[in-house]
């Protein structure tokens, strides 16, 4: 096959790759990683480089996302770019993929007991003698107190020789009552492993059973390469890449729990329990079951109820007679992290009105009404994740995440106090309330020059129309009508959402005692900003709370004590889901939320 030369800048790195791949593949083939949200897809802009050679026509996808200047200029989408012959790459500041900001720690609401699903027995046993003939195996039920399931031969094998070797002195693992490993006493404590596989992370914690959390990992889900979202990973799955996607996620869990116990000084057989939250999609793919049909209505996942397996079987490397539990989903599209975050919250209890939202490219909400649950989720769309915006980008150093007015002053936070080079979804939505409250937006979402204020310099035509422009540490980033528009799409999603839960109740949003806001773009957002544009409904801002990785925290009170199991599985069969897809008066309440509240 044929190959071509590729000369990367400002990097300065030389190479072949093949003919007819695009750029983004023949760059990652040289280990260079562009920022894409989309996995190649086309759809989400972010890949731009700069490129001069033997290169395809331009594609539709490029036409679309990129204006007639950057065309002009010399500016592709690598993934829509196919290399046809040797080519000169030059990649921007805001095209790298840089280190992100991983969401691990979350604020535990609801207390954790420790009373694991695994227990060690430190037990010394009486020796048989004529008078005492039984057998080794009933002589350990007599001394645990109850009776021993055995499936795990090789623990049966070890028994009697463990036994004797140390004198009638051994050391019991069980798992509730199934018999896992017998050992000679060695005072080593056990350990388990709280996984969150989000779609753009992975977060793993390494929990001491009798003590609580000792250390936690993270890092990007490597199937992002395949697809950002969820469906672009069903539809390469539905293609062949089922086994790809699971080994993926598979080996990139392996790594941090290397890590993990690499840190902590102590070894992958010591670890005995896992426990796994993720969306629907991200838990088919985890054990490799085909997720297509979640995709097509009626939107059927292949299971919901919680699952347990040996961790062996599942190519997670710990103890390989140690086990995994997998939360119950509650739907195709409202999953474990979901019931992780209820958990989390203790949403479940209590009287009075609350909602939990989880707000990503999908926005998962769960509210409660009494003894009543409802869960819908939301296409909000990639705008949260930076993605479609002219400058988006995930929060990384260079991105702008916060803005604010204080005292007639807008004040600009980037990521890493350095120059911006782009803008993530936190610091989208300040902006467009900042610009609500300059009236720089009409209640259309449109972009005004605003009357009688002093503020005409942050505002210039460009080839995109109006831009309200951003500056901070010596750079700029400009905020257009296209990018506006995103977020309103995205916005009135969740919002509508929301509408609908609480008409399924008869409630009002008056009513809501409180919200708790889940994940990192939930984490990081301003309250006040997310209730003046209208993500929110219009509530005192005491009311809000974000809670951090709380489906992290629940895969973690699940580890610590098995009883939050059932509760997990009982709080997963009485959440009442709505599917919002065919619903009229969803498309409606949509519309109605794509305006904005404007008070002069």
């Amino acid at each position: 096959m044929d190959r071509c030369k590729l000369r990367v800048y400002p990097d300065g790195i030389e190479g072949f790759v093949e003919k007819d791949t695009t750029i983004l593949e023949g760059l990652e083939k040289l280990g260079i990683k562009l920022e894409t949200l989309c996995g190649g897809a086309g759809w989400c802009g972010q890949c731009i480089i700069k490129a001069i050679g033997a290169l395809s026509e331009i594609s539709s996808n490029e036409k679309n996302l990129l204006s007639e200047e950057m065309l002009k200029d010399g500016y592709r989408l690598a993934c829509q770019t196919v290399i046809k012959g040797n080519a000169d790459i030059e990649i921007p500041p805001q095209t790298r993929l840089y280190a992100h900001q991983i969401l691990t720690s979350g604020i535990a609401l609801e207390k954790a007991k420790i009373n694991p699903a695994v227990n060690i027995y430190k037990i010394r046993l009486t020796p048989p003698n004529l008078e005492d003939q039984r057998d080794d195996l009933e002589r350990l039920e007599s001394s645990i107190g109850s009776k021993i399931l055995v499936s795990n031969l090789d623990a049966l094998r070890k028994l009697p020789i463990i036994l004797r070797e140390g004198n009638f002195d051994i050391e019991a693992i069980l798992y509730g009552k199934e018999l896992i490993e017998v050992r000679k006493p060695n005072n080593k404590p056990l350990y388990g492993i709280a996984i969150d596989i989000g779609t753009t992370t992975i977060v793993a914690y390494l929990i001491d059973l009798t003590k609580g959390e000792i250390d936690v990992a993270s890092s990007m889900n490597p199937q992002a390469k395949r697809g950002a979202d969820v469906i672009s990973r069903i539809d390469y799955s539905a293609k062949g890449g089922l086994q790809e996607l699971k080994d993926l996620v598979v080996g990139e869990i392996n790594l941090l729990i290397e890590e993990l116990c690499k840190r902590q000084g102590i070894e992958p057989i010591d670890i005995y329990d896992v426990t796994v939250v993720g969306n629907t999609t991200m838990m088919h793919l985890f054990l490799g079951v085909p997720p297509n049909y979640i995709a097509i209505s009626p939107y059927i996942p292949a299971f919901t109820k919680s699952l347990l397996f040996d961790a062996f079987q599942l190519g997670i490397h710990i103890n390989p007679r140690g086990k995994c539990y997998i939360f119950p989903n509650i739907s195709g599209y409202v999953g474990a992290d979901t019931v992780g975050v209820v958990l989390a919250t203790g949403l479940y209890k209590g009287d009075g009105v609350k909602l939990a939202l989880d707000i990503g490219t999908n926005g998962e909400m769960v509210l409660k009404d009494g003894d009543k649950l409802f869960a819908c989720s939301t296409a909000a769309g990639p705008a949260f994740e930076g993605a479609n915006i002219t400058y988006g980008m995930r929060g990384a150093r260079g991105a702008i995440d916060h803005i604010n007015i204080d005292d007639g002053k807008i004040n600009i936070h980037v990521i890493g106090e350095v120059s911006p080079i782009g803008i993530c979804g936190s610091g989208l939505l300040d902006a467009v309330a900042v610009m609500i409250e300059l009236g720089i937006l009409d209640e259309t979402g449109r972009i005004v020059y605003p009357e009688g204020k002093l503020i005409k310099d942050l505002i210039r035509k460009s080839d995109n129309g109006l831009e309200f422009v951003l500056k901070a540490n010596g750079g700029e980033i400009s905020i257009n009508q296209k990018d506006v528009r995103e977020l309103q799409l995205a916005k009135s999603a969740i919002r509508a959402g929301i509408e609908i839960l609480l008409e399924e109740t008869g409630r009002d949003y008056s009513d809501i005692d409180t919200v708790y806001l889940a994940g990192a773009f939930g984490t990081y957002l301003n309250p006040e900003s997310a209730v003046k544009i209208g993500l929110l409904p219009p509530l005192p801002i005491s009311r809000i709370y974000s809670v951090g990785n709380a489906a992290g925290e629940g895969a973690k009170l699940a580890l610590l004590d098995k009883d939050q199991r059932k509760i997990a599985e009982e709080v997963s069969k009485k959440i009442s889901y709505i599917e919002l897809s065919s619903r009229r008066d969803f498309q409606e309440k949509f519309m109605e939320f794509m305006y904005f509240e404007i008070k002069r």
